[in-house]
C-alpha cells in the first residue's frame, strides 16, 4: 500500500521531517538495512585481520594498500551516475503517474451527452464505460504483478464483472499474437456510433466529444504499454549497481583505520567503527534504492502505484456517474448573495487569521506627497537626446491625492492595532480560565 504522510508534513516545523525518520514501511531503513549489515561485516572482518591477523610487515603492506585505493576512489563519478540516473528515473514515473487512467472524464462525457432515462440508454452509458475499464483491466494484468495476481485468468475478469460470457465469446474469437487491448475500446466507440444513430446522442459534436475522451484514456493506456515493453536500457541500471557496490567494497578497504605509529597515512583517532563511512553508505545506496523502487511503479513495492485500487475507484466512480448522477441537476434557486455584497465566511477560528489580499507586489506604491504633476515626453534619442523634434508632444498629468484613502489607511492600521490588543487579552483570558478549570 502507498506510504501517504501528506498530512504530517502539511505544516512546516522544525521536527517535521523527523518524524518521518521513524517510518518503517517504505523507508529508507527498510530498503538500506540488509546492504548496510553485510557491510559492516566485511568491514569488521577487514579490521580484525587487520589489527590482529597480521605481522608488522605485512600490516605496512596493508597500509600501503589503503592509501592506495583511498587515493584513486574519487575515480568512479558516484555523484555524477546516480544523480542523472535518478533524474531519468523521476521524470518517467511522473509521467506514468500522469498517464496511468482515471475514468472520470469518460463518465462524465459520456453521461452529459448520451441522453435518456430508458433502461437503453442507461445500458448504453454504462457499457461504454465498463468497456474503457475493461481495456483498464486487461493491460494492468499485463503489466502489474498486483493486478495480475487478482485476475489470474480471463475467466475471473468475467466472474469479477468487467466483461460478460457473450463478451468473452467474441474477444476470444480473435486470435493473433497480439495483444487485444484495442477490442474493448472498439465496442465503446462502436456504442457511440450506434447511440447517434438511435438519437441517444443528439449531434455529431457531442459524440466526438465522447469519443475524444475515450481516445484520450486509450492513449494513456497506450503509453503505459510501450513503457513497459521498452525499459531504460538495461546497462544504464547494470552500470549505477555496479559502480555503487564497487564504491562501497573498495571502502571496506580504503576506510580503515591505520594504526602503526610509523605510518604516513596514520589515522588521527581510531574509531573502530566507521561513521562517516556508514552515513555516506546509508546515503547512496539509499539514493539508489530511491531509483530501484521507482523504476517500475506497477511492481509490489510499498511505494508502487495501486492498480487494484484505481481499477475499484474507476469502476464504482465511473458507474455512479453515468447512472445515479446522470440528469440530477439541483433546482435552480437564488443564491445567499443574491441581493448583496459577498463577503466570504471562516469559522470562528480562521476568521482570526488574517488573509493575505493578493495584490500585485508594487500594486500599493504611491507618489511622494511632494509630487505635484507628472510630465510624460516622447522616448530619448540616443544619438542625440536634446534634439527638439523629440519634444513635439508633451503631456502634463496632475496628480490627484485621495485624502479618504489615507485618511482610511490610518484608521484603519489603529483598528488593526487595537484588534490585535484585544485579540492578546482574550487569549490570555482564555489560557488563565482554561489554568482554573484544570486546577479544580
Amino acid at each position: 500500500m502507498t506510504i501517504n504522510y501528506n498530512l504530517a508534513v502539511s505544516t512546516s516545523k522544525p521536527w517535521t521531517l523527523f518524524k518521518l525518520l521513524l517510518k518503517w514501511r517504505g523507508s529508507i531503513w527498510k530498503s538500506v538495512i540488509v546492504e548496510l549489515i553485510v557491510w559492516w561485516i566485511l568491514y569488521a572482518i577487514v579490521s580484525i585481520i587487520y589489527r590482529s591477523a597480521l605481522n608488522p610487515r605485512q600490516q605496512q603492506t596493508f597500509e600501503k594498500v589503503v592509501q592506495y585505493f583511498d587515493n584513486r576512489l574519487s575515480y568512479i563519478p558516484l555523484n555524477f551516475m546516480l544523480g542523472f540516473f535518478v533524474t531519468v528515473v523521476v521524470n518517467r514515473w511522473t509521467y506514468l503517474y500522469q498517464i496511468i487512467g482515471f475514468i472520470d472524464n469518460v463518465g462524465l462525457m459520456t453521461a452529459e451527452y448520451v441522453r435518456g432515462r430508458g433502461e437503453m440508454s442507461r445500458m448504453y452509458r454504462r457499457n461504454i464505460l465498463r468497456y474503457c475499464e475493461l481495456a483498464q483491466v486487461l493491460v494492468f494484468r499485463d503489466i502489474s504483478m498486483r493486478t495480475r495476481r487478482r485476475f489470474p485468468t480471463l475467466d475471473t475478469v468475467v466472474a469479477a464483472g468487467f466483461m460478460l460470457p457473450h463478451e468473452k465469446e467474441k474477444f476470444d474469437e480473435i486470435q493473433y499474437r497480439y495483444s487485444k487491448y484495442w477490442l474493448p475500446f472498439q465496442w465503446a466507440l462502436a456504442l457511440t456510433y450506434d447511440a447517434r444513430k438511435k438519437g441517444l446522442i443528439e449531434s455529431d459534436y457531442y459524440q466526438v466529444c465522447v469519443t475524444n475522451e475515450i481516445k484520450t484514456f486509450r492513449t494513456g493506456l497506450a503509453w503505459i504499454c510501450n513503457y513497459d515493453w521498452v525499459p531504460i536500457p538495461i546497462m544504464y541500471p547494470q552500470l549505477v549497481c555496479l559502480a555503487v557496490h564497487t564504491y562501497f567494497l573498495v571502502c571496506v578497504l580504503s576506510r580503515q583505520y591505520i594504526i602503526s605509529e610509523h605510518a604516513t597515512n596514520k589515522t588521527e583517532l581510531d574509531l573502530y567503527f566507521p561513521i562517516m563511512s556508514s552515513l555516506q553508505f546509508i546515503f547512496y545506496m539509499g539514493w539508489m534504492k530511491v531509483a530501484e523502487a521507482m523504476l517500475n511503479p506497477f511492481g509490489e513495492d510499498d511505494d508502487d502505484f495501486e492498480t487494484n485500487a484505481l481499477i475499484d475507484r474507476n469502476i464504482t466512480m465511473g458507474l455512479m456517474i453515468v447512472d445515479q448522477g446522470y440528469n440530477r441537476p439541483p433546482e435552480i434557486r437564488r443564491d445567499p448573495f443574491w441581493d448583496e455584497e459577498f463577503e466570504p465566511l471562516y469559522s470562528e477560528e480562521t476568521a482570526k487569521i488574517p488573509q493575505p489580499s493578493l495584490r500585485g507586489s508594487a500594486s500599493q506604491i504611491r507618489l511622494p506627497d511632494h509630487v505635484q504633476e507628472i510630465r510624460m515626453v516622447p522616448l530619448a534619442d540616443d544619438k542625440d537626446p536634446e534634439s527638439p523634434t523629440l519634444r513635439r508632444r508633451v503631456s502634463v498629468v496632475p496628480v490627484k491625492r485621495d485624502e479618504t484613502r489615507a485618511s482610511r489607511r490610518s484608521s484603519l492600521s489603529a483598528t488593526e492595532v487595537f484588534g490585535n490588543i484585544k485579540r492578546k487579552v482574550e487569549r490570555s483570558f482564555s489560557k488563565s480560565k482554561l489554568t482554573e478549570d484544570g486546577g479544580t
